[in-house]
């Protein structure tokens, strides 16, 4: 059996809410993932350190799997930079900005099974977000490298944690 048929079995056995290391899923585990309702986290700066192929972002999406990014921190991946993984999300693995805002916000809140309070910005949810100094929310993946110059405020559980002012 192959190993990505077993979402599935992931989400009702020991009900796993998201699978990451996805480089090598087959045309069945997509459909598993989709049916299943597992997250599937991708992980751009593991894929580009390792010289990874790309797992097959946009097959996934067209067959309705709840894509998630992450940044695999790690000594090998050393980059817990969300800006920059959202970079090599579209970059790399083709995906548009939206795309790739939701799957670093909301979708990867679903990854934690957090999806219903998390990850995205309305009346009940926990504020979790930052601000930016800039005319167009794109600047924050765009801008490589160069991200934190636009974030003045960092906000957590509703309280300020972070001012550049």
């Amino acid at each position: 059996m192959c190993l990505f048929n077993f979402s599935c079995f992931l989400k009702k056995t020991i009900r796993a809410t998201a699978v990451s290391h996805l480089e090598e899923i087959s045309e069945e585990g997509i459909d598993a993932l989709a049916k299943s309702g597992t997250v599937a986290v991708l992980l751009p700066s593991t894929a580009y350190v390792l010289k990874l192929k790309n797992p097959p972002v946009r097959k996934m999406i067209k067959s309705g799997v709840c894509v998630a990014l992450g940044s695999d921190f790690n000594p090998n991946a050393y980059c817990y930079s969300m800006p920059t993984i959202m970079n090599l999300a579209c970059v790399k693995f083709g995906m548009s900005m939206p795309e790739a805002l939701v799957a670093a916000t909301l979708h990867a809140a679903h990854s934690l099974g957090r999806g219903k309070t998390h990850g995205a910005i309305s009346e009940g949810r926990v504020a979790d977000l930052i601000v930016l100094n800039t005319n167009k929310w794109e600047h924050i993946i765009y801008r490589l490298a160069a991200h934190q110059s636009i974030i003045e405020k960092v906000i957590k559980f509703g309280r300020v944690v972070y001012s550049r002012t």
